[in-house]
């Protein structure tokens, strides 16, 4: 322990320390061999201590039982005489000065408090009438001083208040905090609420403008197509963490051309990406209101904007996110543009001391084929011979595994998106699916619903038949245990239960918070099982067959049949979904095996963090946070970069909300679930013994299922197969799937192959009301020129001059043989041929065919 004082720490409650208390008060001071002295005197408190005054006095006699004490307290000199320590004595003259001087504050205080209850406080009468609650404070300030609620912040803000207005002839000035207390104020309450409390408490909070320049003078602010590695690394040294995953995922957007007078660039066009992939920003900045005109005639507008964040993890339970880029884009890109953008992300991060340990997407085939690419799935490994390539040992009993050993980082295919592509297989309208002589269908979850007490289900029709095909919500209800309990009643119910079953497993594998690791690694492989035994006995019969039976279950023409499903898959689900499955549930082992073979700490089993909702949390607080008087949840490229940059500002605050003493509320489930620990699972069981057991107990459990159903391509003389040999059929028939290369990774599209349910975009050309706080600016700047000459010309402003700082944000025009500046936004809306916009209502933006 260091001997370093720590006297600025003292307070008068040290003054009523004794025994033990004072001792060790003693030792933190002035150290062990001080202690000891006091001890031979019985000086057991500080009472005592400032009586005694000179301790070392008794050092003096001379005593045979003195001398050890002697000799660590000081120095005998060879005449004989002896000398106490200079370092010892000054800090117990010091400490005992210290002492003194509170003893006399405290008797100073207590004489003073004497006095105070002796006469009464006197407060001029004009106050108290004009701030009565003066004299409520005055009445009840016992309860006040003896109350355990933080006045903290409410004596910040009123001191700030009452100091403004009697300064209000100089201006206004605010403390951080509660610079720091506005800026959350505005952010969750938006402008109306803002402005309509600073105008009815006047002092208290400054104006819209000010804050608005603090939020665009932080650094780091998210500009469109810059990929903000800095800020993401100074974020995660603040939160001492090394681990991150990245999510990718877009939205769409009202494809709109605005102008943003930060970056002195149009934003709304699809950025072009280089030879990584990586959007080029800056590339639509120009001083030529002609050039503009041609980029408005011929380059497309960007309908979705494509985000980027990346995911801590470290010790923490629930670190938040950190978005680094955002652009727009037209969709038009390629699988290898996403494999390159990944490597560039990837080496840029190991740059700066963060390690990437994977990758998160949507289902898109695109990044199906850069994810296959990436781990060398059925695909050429596009990391040969880097040099940071982790490796794992393969057990050689592991036939079901299926990835190479070495890899450079893993990938995850969002498991909502996997869910509720699932849930749509069941609703396509070109497809049966079908497993031995059952159909797979919503119609006995309809029975349930007409037959069952919702009391016992819980289930409505939109819950069966969602028009929100991307609702997760119903895919999770129509897969809890009770309904899976209650299907067992249903008649020709038991292919469904199977179906759903897997369903289930998927959102217990990667997105419950409570599952611990080995559990995950049994339900992610329970879902696999169920899909390759499928698969298994799909492969082994003849279409013509599987069109017999369809035929015969649905009382169809054998001929239309035919005609209708042209394929075998159309009873199957899509392989997209399939290879989502295999893809996770491989890279989850691969992620345990590291961690056991203590090649990664354990944290990185926080897998319920590592998908990309971290995406769509981002998109949907972005839509959140407009005003009341706005009846638009959707935004502009350039808006939705604002409402980001608010959204950090916010959390910057929040992370020093215990330096600012501000409080934040917290939905009941959230606070559930941060209570929740990050990996929920003792590191010592987690074992390559462990993983191979539950991949073994999820195979046993599966072959159960599937032995009910007595077909015949699963049984070996009346038992279900091994698993080496369900393995090695899989492994054959994925390898004959991909040997056409079907799916390129130059693929603008990805493979016809690897359909997938259609969710298409309607872009309703319903009319969005703008939030005002965030409608374009055609000049904030109303003193553009110190020699002011406006004309107008058909309402639009034109500045015969305009100040040197504020050129940049305005076109230099030639009107009637005059020189003339238009400003930049007015260019937007001079050239806008139409009104485009975005449905406010999701479910006319996202529904199924």
């Amino acid at each position: 322990m260091s001997n370093t004082p720590f006297y600025i720490n003292l307070t008068e409650q040290v003054l009523s320390y004794k025994n033990q208390s004072f001792y060790d008060l003693v030792q933190q001071q002035c150290g062990d061999v001080v202690v000891e002295i006091m001890q031979l005197q019985d000086i057991s408190s500080v009472e005592c201590l400032l009586e005694v005054g000179d301790i070392f006095a008794f050092l003096n006699l001379d005593s045979n039982e003195l001398i050890q004490i002697k000799k660590k307290a000081g120095i005998f000199l060879n005449n004989g005489s002896y000398v106490l320590k200079t370092g010892i004595l000054y800090k117990v003259q010091t400490f005992i000065n210290i002492l003194n001087e509170l003893s006399r504050k405290h008797v100073n205080y207590s004489d003073r408090q004497s006095s105070n209850e002796s006469c009464n406080l006197t407060v001029p009468e004009e106050l108290v009438e004009k701030l009565p609650f003066i004299q409520t404070l005055i009445t009840y300030s016992s309860l006040v001083v003896n109350s355990k609620a933080d006045f903290t912040l409410l004596n910040i803000l009123l001191s700030n208040m009452f100091r403004n207005l009697g300064i209000a002839d100089k201006g206004f000035r605010y403390e951080s905090i509660v610079r720091q207390f506005a800026t959350a104020l505005y952010v969750l309450g938006g402008r109306s609420a803002y402005e309509f409390l600073r105008l009815n408490i006047p002092g208290l909070l400054p104006s819209v403008q000010i804050l608005q320049a603090a939020i665009s003078a932080t650094e780091n602010n998210l500009t469109e197509g810059k990929f903000n590695y800095e800020g993401a690394c100074n974020y995660f040294n603040s939160i001492q963490a090394t681990l991150g995953f990245i999510a990718e995922d877009a939205t769409a957007v009202i494809p709109k051309i605005t102008y943003g007078t930060t970056s002195d660039t149009f934003v709304g066009f699809a950025l072009p990406l280089d030879n990584c992939g990586l959007p080029i920003n800056n590339t639509y900045s120009t001083k030529s209101f002609n050039i503009f005109e041609e980029w408005c005639s011929n380059t497309p507008k960007a309908k979705l904007l494509t985000a980027h964040l990346i995911q801590p993890l470290s010790h923490s339970s629930s670190p938040s996110p950190y978005l680094f880029s955002a652009y727009g884009t037209d969709n038009k890109y390629k699988s290898i543009d996403v494999l390159s953008r990944w490597h560039r992300i990837y080496q840029e991060y190991k740059a700066n001391g963060i390690r990437i340990l994977g990758f998160s997407t949507d289902c898109d085939s695109r990044y199906l084929q850069a994810m296959r690419a990436s781990l060398g799935f059925f695909a050429q490994f596009a990391y040969q011979d880097h040099p940071d390539l982790l490796n794992i040992d393969i057990p050689r009993s592991w036939s079901w595994f299926f990835i190479q050993s070495e890899q450079l980082y893993i990938c995850f295919q969002d498991p909502i998106h996997i869910c509720t592509k699932l849930r749509n297989r069941l609703l396509s309208e070109t497809a049966t699916l079908l497993l031995g002589n059952q159909l797979i269908n919503m119609d006995p979850l309809m029975d349930l619903i007409n037959n069952y007490s919702k009391l016992d289900h819980g289930l409505v029709c939109s819950d069966v038949n969602p028009k929100d095909r991307q609702n997760y919500n119903s895919a999770a209800k129509i897969s809890n245990d009770n309904i899976l309990i209650l299907l067992k009643n249903i008649t020709n119910s038991f292919g469904l239960n199977i179906y759903l079953q897997a369903i289930q497993s998927v959102r217990l594998a990667y997105i419950d918070k409570n599952t611990d690791i080995i559990e995950r690694i049994y339900y992610a492989w329970v879902s696999v099982f169920i899909f390759r035994s499928w698969l298994v006995w799909i492969d082994s019969k003849d279409k013509k067959d599987l069109d017999l039976i369809i035929s015969q279950l649905l009382n169809l023409d054998l001929n239309d049949t035919k005609k209708k499903y042209q394929v075998k898959r159309q009873y199957f689900i899509t392989y997209q979904s399939y290879f989502c499955v295999e893809i996770n549930a491989h890279s989850l082992i691969y992620l345990a095996t590291l961690v056991c073979e203590g090649k990664l700490p354990f944290e990185a089993l926080n897998i319920s963090l590592q998908n990309s909702q971290t995406c769509e949390g981002m998109f949907r607080s972005a839509r959140a946070i407009s005003s009341i008087t706005s009846a638009g949840v959707n935004f502009t490229i350039l808006q939705f970069l604002k409402r980001a940059n608010k959204l950090r500002a916010l959390q910057n605050i929040k992370n020093s909300s215990h330096e600012n003493h501000l409080r934040f509320p917290q939905h009941h489930k959230l606070a559930k679930t941060n209570q929740v620990t990050s990996t929920g699972q003792d590191k010592n069981a987690l074992s390559k013994k462990s993983i191979e057991n539950a991949v073994l107990k999820a195979y046993k459990y599966v072959s159960n299922l599937f032995s009910q159903m007595n077909l015949k391509a699963l049984l070996r003389k009346g038992q279900f197969i091994s698993i080496d040999e369900m393995s090695n059929i899989v492994l054959s028939s994925l390898d004959d799937f991909w040997s056409s290369d079907l799916g390129t990774i130059n693929s603008e599209t990805g493979s016809n192959e690897i359909d997938s349910e259609n969710e298409i975009n309607n872009e309703d050309q319903s009319n969005v009301v703008y939030d005002s706080d965030e409608e374009f600016e055609l000049n904030d700047h109303l003193n553009v020129s110190d020699d002011i000459n406006v004309s107008s010309y058909q309402g639009i402003r034109l500045f015969d001059n305009v100040k040197q700082e504020l050129a940049h944000s305005y076109f230099k025009v030639s009107v009637n043989n005059e020189n003339k500046y238009l400003n930049k936004q007015a260019a937007c809306w001079i050239l806008e041929k139409d009104k485009t916009s975005l449905s406010s209502n999701r479910l006319s933006r996202v529904q199924g065919r």
